[in-house]
């Protein structure tokens, strides 16, 4: 297992080390080498979009046809002084050659509504298409840029990709559309997020026990040179009805330039009652690179063993895949994926997504 983990990220810092220009991950915060709050509403990113991040940004750095600043004012997302809109619509075309079929899916339809009642507090609310929602108040009032969130959401917890079919994401802890209520802390000083949370770890329903979850993330940013950097770690841990889960481990990226390089490595501890459990790991690594404005060619590698202990069942992913904003509210991604699965019959596969994004 080592072997099939060290030898793709070897190959992936050969690369880099190649290259003479590099852009990060979640791939915007890197590239702004700037906090995740600054696009997003949550501290951890995702979701409701502010309004430097829905006509600024969007519509001038992220575009390849960029607005002109006469025509940004035309978009509004903000209905009312206090009220504010905003969506996420992804739509896909899915061919898989080990289940051989071929479908559209509508993979994502989130409605965002935020009101900001001050400059120090909001509400916001995120509505998904299927099932589960996100609702949050938040407090900009402590030291240090800090500030406290309470209700019901996802717990900042290493990358929030966007991809939710990342490894990281879809083989441990947070799923799409997870969230658990509670109470979040965070400070967002020069260079550095860390924040800490207590949850009920029932996945927002009602808890009837004593037992509590608790989450935190370190993020430590910095430019050395002009190569950005980005380490960090999360931890998270439940001492649920019927035993205990801990989930754990580093994340990073490199900037510089117009390539990013951007990972995540997880470690998760399942501990049932009356058992010796057992540890699964988990890791994501993306390679970005800018080939123009607003095109982007991606490189990406999966890891998932669900025993780290046996020598077999785990699953290697490799993709290949171009992401492409025309206008600052339309995405493009068509991606080609391998899969080297030592815990299906057919071992090995393709699977072939082409996905577009409406966004504001």
């Amino acid at each position: 297992m080592k072997a099939r983990i060290i030898v793709p990220i070897s190959i992936l810092f050969t690369m880099l080390i190649g290259v003479t220009s590099i852009f990060g991950l979640p791939r915007f915060t890197a590239q702004s080498e700037q906090k995740c709050n600054l696009c997003h509403v949550s501290p951890a990113g995702g979701g409701m979009r502010t309004g430097f991040g829905s006509q600024f940004f969007a519509m001038t750095e992220l575009a390849a046809h960029e607005t002109p600043f006469e025509e940004i004012d035309k978009f509004q997302p903000q209905i009312s002084n206090i009220l504010s809109l905003g969506m996420d619509m992804r739509t896909q075309y899915i061919y898989d050659e080990s289940a051989e079929f071929s479908t559209f899916f509508q993979m994502e339809g989130n409605f965002y509504l935020h009101a900001q009642l001050d400059n120090r507090f909001s509400v916001t609310l995120n509505k998904g298409l299927y099932s589960g929602f996100e609702i949050f108040g938040m407090g900009y009032i402590l030291p240090h840029h800090g500030y406290f969130r309470i209700g019901k959401f996802q717990p900042a917890y290493g990358w929030r990709f966007a991809d939710h079919t990342s490894f990281v994401r879809e083989r441990m802890l947070w799923p799409p559309n997870s969230a658990d209520t509670g109470i979040e802390f965070g400070i967002l000083p020069h260079g550095i997020s860390a924040n800490i949370g207590i949850f009920n770890g029932t996945g927002g329903a009602f808890d009837d026990g004593k037992g509590k979850a608790i989450s935190s993330r370190l993020e430590y940013r910095r430019n050395i040179g002009g190569l950005g950097l980005g380490v960090g770690g999360s931890y998270y841990m439940t001492d649920g009805s019927t035993g205990d889960r801990t989930m754990y481990g580093p994340l990073y990226y490199l900037k510089y330039g117009n390539l990013i390089l951007q990972g995540e490595l997880d470690w998760l501890d399942d501990k049932p009652d009356n058992s010796a459990g057992i540890t699964s790991f988990a890791s994501t690594q993306k390679l970005a690179y800018m080939a123009g404005r607003g095109i982007w060619l991606e490189l990406l590698y999966d890891f998932y063993d669900p025993d780290i202990d046996l020598t077999e069942g785990a699953v290697a992913r490799y993709g290949l895949g171009l992401d492409y904003f025309p206008y600052g509210y339309l995405e493009f991604e068509p991606m080609i994926r391998y899969y080297d699965d030592t815990s299906d019959a057919n071992n090995d596969y393709i699977l072939f997504n082409a996905q577009l994004h409406f966004f504001f």
